[in-house]
């Protein structure tokens, strides 16, 4: 602020030096948060005490057995998984294949909790072809929000947080067709 007037570009150059830490330290924040929401367990009943279900080493290929579970619950999900290469899911980087896990165990909840459908897809594309290999899940159902049971809005943020600190692109919303769509996708690196 001192040199604004009498160096104008010192003063950018400084600018631009704190908002490249601010945007680090932003990133490093996120990363954090990540870390920390993907370390607690989401409580589960079983029988007459609440126990802890760690997640925290989940990925794609637990998928199926999530999927049973909530199909237990009456609702009729049906999981794909498609690999543009062979076993493409089974080489995501740990944070990502567990993104995608609880993105898809978020959505499933919400859909129960916030939703008429009785019908939910869930697509997990991996694609790891240059010049830009990634993975995304899609998840879409065919119901209406159910009139109140709005939820407080954690869920779809800690999805957003988790796709942030990966660098993925979210889309949530209801769509012009009907239903519902969560879809993040996943930059992938390569080696």
């Amino acid at each position: 602020r001192r040199v604004l007037d009498r160096d104008p570009d010192a003063a950018r150059t400084a600018l631009s030096h704190v908002e490249d830490a601010s945007r680090e330290a932003l990133t490093q924040m996120r990363r954090l948060l990540g870390t920390l929401r993907e370390g607690v367990g989401e409580g589960v009943c079983e029988g007459e005490r609440a126990v802890e279900a760690r997640t925290t080493d989940a990925g794609v290929g637990d998928l199926p057995d999530l999927v049973a579970e909530v199909a237990r619950q009456g609702l009729a999900v049906r999981l794909d998984v498609v690999e543009t290469q062979a076993d493409a899911a089974d080489r995501l980087p740990r944070g990502i294949a567990l993104a995608v896990y609880r993105t898809v165990q978020e959505a499933l909840t919400n859909v129960r909790r916030h939703s008429t459908a009785d019908t939910v897809s869930v697509v997990v594309r991996v694609d790891e072809s240059l010049p830009g290999p990634y993975a995304e899940v899609e998840v879409v159902d065919n119901g209406r929000p159910r009139h109140g049971t709005s939820g407080s809005g954690l869920g779809q943020l800690g999805i957003r947080e988790r796709a942030a600190t990966h660098d993925g692109q979210v889309d949530i919303g209801p769509r012009v067709t009907g239903g519902y769509r969560v879809r993040v996708r996943y930059p992938l690196v390569v080696s």
